[in-house]
């Protein structure tokens, strides 16, 4: 009878609670392996590993496994964090020159995609939507495409990739219809208001400082939903069953991904089923197309949208969006002057 004794490893290249979940994906299909708990806020891994196994040749082999998603195991933490200036400032003006033109979108009247009101239109929420699908999301949601997808192509069969974001679509606006319905059962009143535009206006900026990677310390704060949910998710995806894409696609909405959380909280504020179900369906549209491409692409492809680059200038534009919308929500209670004047 085989023996398993416990380690652990200190992992470089965490961001979010996503990531949790790859990584012990990934680790546990070592046959040395018997159980991984990854976690985001000491970032380490947690291992279970069979007793004869050689603890530095397993952590080089374990690393390989998780490498070219852009995490790395160390014995160590590193002393001193490392900031990729160079990487940080080209993200800058990248998200910059995007901010720039939403700017001059709203100015002109083109699309209204956001107001000085405190309300989200929907147009933003479908911005925010592809923001994510280039970010986070990528890192579970388009994880299961791509297993997805790999398991289909050889049947060339694309009609389970289908079903599964038509099922995901349709998860999202039913899902997000009952939060908005929950949210209907409270009285909203000025005070509780601000409350909740304060909760996602820290949700959105702890989002976005962990996709800068500038602040480590501030990972201990992200918002998670049970990683349980999450690892049932991924269990489901495993199963060769002809209802796994439709049943993967509508459980998506539960993995946690920091900016669907911040549409599911903004969802809950605006009291209606309908409202809601709006919400996190075109959320969901602004994500399709990303994952869409995915699905019938490369692997390569997705590796190359996971870079860095791709994380910190999602995070420069999060921060702007945050700090929008957020004095927004206070000039529309009349604690501030409009500081957007568009």
């Amino acid at each position: 009878m085989e023996e398993y004794i416990k380690c652990e490893f200190f992992v470089d290249g965490m961001h979010c609670a996503a990531c949790e979940l790859l990584i012990e994906k990934k680790l546990s299909k070592h046959k040395g392996v018997k159980k991984v708990d990854a976690q985001l806020a000491k970032e380490k891994v947690y291992l279970e590993i069979n007793k004869e196994l050689n603890q530095d040749d397993l952590r080089e082999e374990l690393s390989e496994l998780i490498t070219k998603d852009g995490y790395k195991l160390l014995n160590s933490k590193k002393n001193n964090h490392k900031i990729n200036y160079k990487e940080l400032t080209t993200a800058l003006v990248i998200a910059g020159v995007f901010i720039r033109l939403f700017l001059l979108v709203q100015k002109l009247g083109i699309v209204n995609l956001a107001t000085t009101s405190g309300q989200v239109t929907l147009p933003f929420v479908f911005l925010i939507g592809i923001i994510a699908s280039l970010s986070t999301c990528m890192a579970v949601v388009g994880g299961l495409v791509l297993s997805l997808s790999s398991n289909y192509a050889k049947g060339q069969q694309t009609k389970p990739l289908i079903l599964f974001h038509l099922s995901r679509i349709i998860g999202f606006f039913v899902l997000g219809g009952l939060i908005g319905l929950i949210g209907s059962a409270f009285i909203l009143t000025p005070t509780m208001s601000f409350i909740l535009n304060l909760i996602l206006f820290l949700v959105m900026i702890i989002l976005a400082i962990n996709l800068l990677d500038v602040l480590p310390f501030v990972k201990k704060l992200q918002l998670k939903m049970p990683k349980v949910l999450g690892k049932n998710v991924l269990k489901v995806s495993e199963t060769n069953n002809v209802l796994t894409p439709i049943l993967l696609g509508a459980v998506t909405f539960v993995l946690p991904c920091g900016f669907t959380q911040s549409m599911q909280l903004y969802s809950l504020t605006t009291r209606s089923f309908i409202t809601g179900a709006l919400t996190m369906l075109v959320f969901a549209l602004g994500t399709l197309p990303m994952l869409a491409l995915i699905s019938f692409a490369s692997t390569k492809l997705s590796k190359i949208l996971q870079s860095g680059l791709f994380f910190k200038a999602a995070g420069f534009i999060i921060i702007f969006f945050a700090i929008f919308n957020f004095t927004a929500a206070l000039a529309a209670i009349g604690l501030i002057k409009p500081i957007f004047n568009i």
